[in-house]
Order: structure tokens, then C-alpha cells, then sequence
């Protein structure tokens, strides 16, 4: 069965052309629907942190290294002139940096992922709806009624990979709880379903648009999402104390 033919230019609606004074503007739609998740990531993370200013500080730290991870993972696979994004690469940076802030900060690291997880969520969310208007990271050729046919591929339609995915990182980051007992749960939480959801989705990708790692039977984005949901299983969160310090202390021979 074919999909809905949507456009007649490579992706779904690659860009918007405004006339502004006379003067022609292309605004290419997948960078600025990463903009935009960005932009609201950040004023999620903020509304859930317990101290806004250093989580503000993260976020931007955050959305720094993920796109330089991001760019960088895609040109070493690629080649060093190739232009893209592997999400992979962004998603291990951009916890790396959330770690350093809390770090340098001196801030507990599980206080300050609960609050950048969920608007990791969000921004992917976001930013999958972009690649769904450029048809990049399109999905397997598929007979069921909501298939699509990608203007720049043609016949046959295909999985919206990309929908699924926005859908489903929406869903985790709407399910989180904003608070838990335990510092880092939601971190916790938030990377296992992730890295589960992803791994899931990755076996709908249409081989064309992904890498497979030496062996063929695993994607590196597969690979790294289970390794993600993994390491998120193994850390788990301490639980608080309900002894007060001063028998913390005496307990420990102190």
C-alpha cells in the first residue's frame, strides 16, 4: 500500500521560505526544530530543578556538548568532511558535560541529571519531528495504513521512524515523576526506558540510514542504547539516610 505523498522536494518540508522585504529566506525546518527543543529542554530542566541557576548553567553546558558530540561522533563514521548529527555521539556528551557541572559545582550529579533526563526527552522529541520534515532516519518499508512515502526516496512507504520515536521520548518524559526520594532516580528511569525504547525502534530503521557495528547483527545507535539502559540499570541510586548526622558518624567510628 502506498503512503500519503507529502511534498514534492527531498524531505517531507525541508525548509520555509518566507519573503521578508523582498528578500527571500530559507529556514531550514530540522535545525530549527533542534532550536526549539533546545529551548524548551532548558525551560523544563530549570522548572524542575531544586537550584535553577546552576541547572541553567547545565543546560547550557549540556546543549553545547551534545551538539559538538553529536557532529563529531557523525564525522569520525563518516568522514571527516561529513555534515550531520548522530545522536549517539551528543547524548554521551551531553551527560558527560551534566557530570562535569556537578562537579565543578559541587553539586550532587543524581540532583541535576533528575532534572536534565526528562528535557534530554524533550528536546529528542523535538528534534525527531525535524527529521521527519527532512526525511533523514526514515524508517523500513512498511504496508500498514500510516506509511509514508518520503518525496526524496518515492515508492514504497515507509515506517515514520522519526514520529515513533518523537511520540515515545514524549511519553518517558511525561511519565517521569518531577521529584523522587532518591536522588538520581529519575535519571535512572529516564536513561533505562530511553535506551530500551531506542534499541526497540532501531530494529524499524531502514538500513540505509544507520551503522551497523563489525559482526552486522547490532546498529551503533542499538548498540549504545542498550549499553546506556545497561550502565542506568547497574548505578544504582543511594538510598538517603534517616539517621541524623551525629549518629551517621558514630556509626561509622567517627
Amino acid at each position: 500500500m502506498r503512503g500519503p505523498r507529502l511534498a514534492p522536494d527531498e524531505g517531507v518540508l525541508p525548509a520555509l521560505r518566507l519573503v521578508l522585504g523582498g528578500t527571500q529566506v530559507a529556514v531550514a525546518l530540522h535545525g530549527l526544530a533542534i532550536v526549539l527543543g533546545v529551548g524548551a529542554g532548558a525551560l523544563l530542566a530549570v522548572r524542575r530543578a531544586r537550584e535553577p541557576a546552576v541547572v541553567a548553567v547545565a543546560a547550557a553546558a549540556v546543549a553545547a556538548a551534545s551538539l559538538v558530540g553529536g557532529h563529531a561522533l557523525f564525522a569520525l563514521v563518516h568522514g571527516g568532511g561529513a555534515g550531520g548529527l548522530a545522536s549517539t555521539g551528543g547524548i554521551a556528551a551531553g551527560l558527560g558535560a551534566a557530570v562535569v557541572v556537578a562537579w565543578v559545582t559541587d553539586r550532587p550529579a543524581g540532583e541535576l541529571l533528575d532534572a536534565i533526563v526528562p528535557a534530554g526527552l524533550l528536546a529528542l522529541a523535538i528534534g525527531r519531528v525535524g527529521c521527519f520534515l527532512a526525511g533523514c532516519c526514515h524508517g523500513r518499508p512498511t504496508t500498514l495504513p500510516w506509511g509514508v512515502v518520503f518525496p526524496g526516496l518515492g515508492p514504497p512507504a515507509r515506517h515514520p521512524l522519526q514520529l515513533y520515536s518523537a511520540v515515545g521520548d514524549l511519553l518517558l518524559c511525561l511519565l517521569l515523576p518531577r521529584r523522587a526520594r532518591v536522588p538520581g532516580a529519575v535519571a535512572r528511569r529516564g536513561c533505562i526506558g530511553f535506551g530500551c525504547l531506542r534499541a526497540a525502534l532501531e530494529t524499524l530503521r531502514d538500513p540505509a540510514t544507520t551503522d551497523l557495528i563489525p559482526g552486522g547483527w547490532l546498529t551503533l545507535p542499538q548498540a549504545a542504547a542498550l549499553l546506556l539502559a545497561l550502565a542506568a540499570v547497574s548505578l544504582r541510586p543511594r538510598e538517603p539516610s534517616i539517621m541524623p548526622p551525629d549518629r551517621r558518624s558514630l556509626a561509622h567510628g567517627r
